[in-house]
């Protein structure tokens, strides 16, 4: 039986993404590399087509995006991660102490039942905080001589692939044969699209909700508000899981805040996530076609394979594979006459 010309192009594409996901396995710097290079590529795309829209030339709209992106992260590293690096020791100290002395005991005299159930949940967290965050050190000690490598490599890819768009998006599909190459720049085209559209609301999630906890918790809890805010900002970057993990250490640290307070912070905390929330599936939906579902069963099975790095490149890869369904699969089942 002769494969159609969209069957052919499927199989090639899937060839080409087979290779990719065994080499990610067998390297995890070149892992590191491939999806901090692909974000910030997306994300400095995001400013050069806003300044573009100003109508600011090409050189210079191209040339500026780079500036801001690599110059954010600079203020990051000198500024940002030091102070957070910095805080880390305290706020696990102040988290293990909320635990141990269980404060919520004095304004839950009145509920023993609730403070109970709290004391149980207080109990089993503790020691898996505790071995969690020698984990997150040790991890951090053995991967940091790779880091330098990853940041290095991920800087040239960016800037070259920014300056070289148009050259590098003609190139990828004379991977491909002739025959099937239209097919294949639509299916890039599209997929470039939705993964921009991605990277775009979940940047602009996270911002609102790391801004968000800056001012929320330079009231409550000012000595961690850099902390708490970079860490929003970051588990934000994970749909969905990200709330959760994210959530855990403010439960903790707002217990100790007394009751009113501990009731104000997370309902601040739920509706800044409510509405990030509905803004991400809304652009989604839309932009992407992809359902959370979907989102949330391949964020555990990429977790699972590629670990906590996977969270943060597990919906792309769900957009991939909608993406090939779409252009290809259900394109050729729509077409197939019984």
């Amino acid at each position: 039986m002769k494969l159609s010309i969209r069957q052919q192009a499927l199989l090639i594409v899937l060839l080409y993404a087979a290779i990719f996901f065994v080499a990610f396995t067998l390297s995890k710097t070149l892992l590191y590399v491939f999806v901090f290079s692909l974000i910030s590529i997306l994300v400095v795309n995001f400013i050069y087509k806003n300044m573009m829209r100003l109508r600011i030339p090409h050189p210079i709209s191209v040339t500026a995006a780079l500036i801001i992106y690599f110059g954010v992260l600079i203020y990051a590293f000198v500024r940002i991660i030091p102070l957070v690096v910095n805080q880390i020791g305290s706020f696990y100290e102040f988290m293990k102490n909320i635990l141990d002395s269980k404060y919520w005991e004095n304004y839950l005299a009145d509920n023993p039942e609730l403070s109970k159930v709290i004391g149980n949940l207080a109990d089993w967290a503790s020691p898996r905080i505790t071995e969690l965050f020698n984990n997150f050190l040790l991890e951090f000690a053995k991967k940091l001589p790779g880091i330098g490598v990853v940041i290095f490599y991920s800087v040239l890819f960016t800037i070259y692939v920014t300056i070289y768009t148009k050259w590098t998006t003609k190139s990828l599909p004379g991977l491909f044969p002739k025959r099937v190459r239209p097919l294949v720049e639509d299916f890039l085209s599209k997929l470039g699209m939705s993964l921009q559209s991605y990277v775009d609301v979940v940047l602009l999630g996270g911002l609102i909700v790391g801004l968000s906890f800056y001012f929320l918790f330079s009231i409550f809890l000012p000595e961690y508000t850099v902390l708490l805010s970079f860490w929003g900002f970051i588990t934000n970057l994970i749909p969905i899981v990200g709330v959760v993990i994210e959530w855990i250490p403010i439960l903790i640290v707002t217990l100790g805040l007394g009751l009113k307070n501990f009731i104000v912070v997370n309902l601040i905390v739920a509706a800044v996530h409510f509405g990030a929330f509905l803004f991400f599936i809304f652009i989604m939906k839309h932009k992407a076609n992809i359902n959370p579902v979907l989102m949330l069963i391949f964020i555990f099975l990429v977790g699972l394979v590629y670990g906590l790095v996977g969270t943060f490149f597990a919906v792309p890869v769900a957009i991939f594979f909608v993406t090939l369904w779409n252009e290809f699969i259900k394109t050729e089942l729509d077409e197939t006459r019984i």
